[in-house]
């Protein structure tokens, strides 16, 4: 007697050895245009128990369509003849043909992602290709010439206008990062490359000391390309928010070269520092910090206001809390300087560690 065999059935398959297997789908065979590939009677679509013990991939002879969706040679058609019996067994694969539809409809959706961005891509870079018109800054490139790359003139127009880049030197710079082949010009691979890669936080940060080198020249009254003591409280009062007093101790800290003035360069090598402008307002976060632990109104933290400071912010017991107070009190005063603390604080990570506490 015949056994009825179902969905779900894990049965043994004949075969040189005897595999175990699932049933995932029963077909009446040549009963429809679906089915036509198949012989009389009835198929039992199974998925091996064991990876590359099949011979498809759930298509009957691998032709379209599917019955069910397994990886290649892991799944056969056998009739009941091919099963030997039932079995137990901890495998299921009832559910691996809507994984891999699950996986499949991420990777379309990654894919036509990819799709929309190339054709944006390539829309943009058509846009700014002069079409080989020869009024570019093509210095003999053929490429560009055949209207199939940006030249430095075109890149310049494109990082004014979509990058908000005003700069010509800065887009050079920019331009000549993106140009990997270094030939002048800029083909529509390189052009991706550069926007999938680091190109993104290369424009963000000329983007940023952009506006920092504004705030420089509008702090700069006298002209002179560095900022004097007052010109440089004034704008630190006004981007960080700082008093006088704290204002002309970072004076001193940005001042490298201890000649009494600060250069933009010295400037923005402070900004990196600190991990860029937007930490402006965390740096005066690392000031209340210093101020909420002086409870004494001192200027300075004892020993036991900083102790104090390090338990309930930083989460270091009294001990090692007592340990970093006295390496950190440089000059032996048994108080903390603002300065000292700011010290500290580059040594834990810089005053982003503020933020992750």
């Amino acid at each position: 007697m015949a056994t009825d065999y179902a969905v779900g059935d894990r049965v043994e398959i004949k075969g040189a050895k005897p595999k175990p297997a699932q049933i995932l789908v029963i077909v009446e065979g040549n009963s429809s245009a679906k089915t036509k590939h198949f012989g009389e009677g009835k198929f039992y679509g199974v998925r091996t128990a064991e990876d590359g013990q099949g011979t498809c991939d759930g298509r009957y002879k691998n032709q379209d369509p599917y019955f069910f969706k397994c990886p290649k040679n892991c799944g056969k058609f056998v009739q009941a003849k091919d099963i030997i019996k039932k079995i137990d067994g901890d495998f299921d694969f009832t559910k691996e043909t809507t994984e891999i539809e699950a996986a499949k409809s991420k990777d379309d959706e990654k894919y036509d992602k990819e799709k929309a961005k190339t054709s944006a891509l390539m829309a943009i870079f058509k846009k700014y290709d002069d079409g080989g018109k020869g009024d570019g800054n093509y210095g003999g490139n053929k490429a560009e010439e055949k209207d199939q790359a940006l030249s430095q003139d075109e890149w310049i127009a494109f990082a004014k206008a979509e990058l908000g880049i005003d700069d010509d030197k800065e887009a050079i710079v920019l331009f000549r990062t993106a140009d990997v082949s270094g030939n002048g010009s800029l083909s529509l691979a390189e052009f991706d490359a550069f926007f999938s890669g680091g190109g993104r936080q290369a424009i963000d940060k000329i983007k940023q000391y952009g506006a920092l080198k504004k705030a420089f020249k509008d702090a700069d009254k006298d002209g002179s390309l560095s900022l004097e003591v007052d010109e440089f409280v004034k704008m630190a009062n006004k981007a960080m928010k700082l008093n006088e007093q704290e204002a002309k101790i970072l004076f001193i800290t940005v001042d490298a070269n201890d000649n009494g003035s600060i250069s933009y360069e010295e400037f923005t090598a402070y900004v990196d520092d600190i991990g860029g402008s937007e930490n402006f307002d965390v740096y005066r976060k690392m000031i209340d910090e210093f101020k909420a632990a002086d409870k004494d109104n001192s200027g300075s933290l004892d020993g036991a206001e900083f102790v104090k400071l390090l338990k309930d912010k930083f989460k270091y017991n009294k001990f090692k809390a007592q340990r970093v107070f006295v390496s950190i009190d440089t000059d032996k005063s048994e108080s903390i300087s603002l300065s000292e603390f700011e010290a500290f604080i580059k040594k834990i990570g810089g005053v982003r560690a503020l933020e992750k506490k």
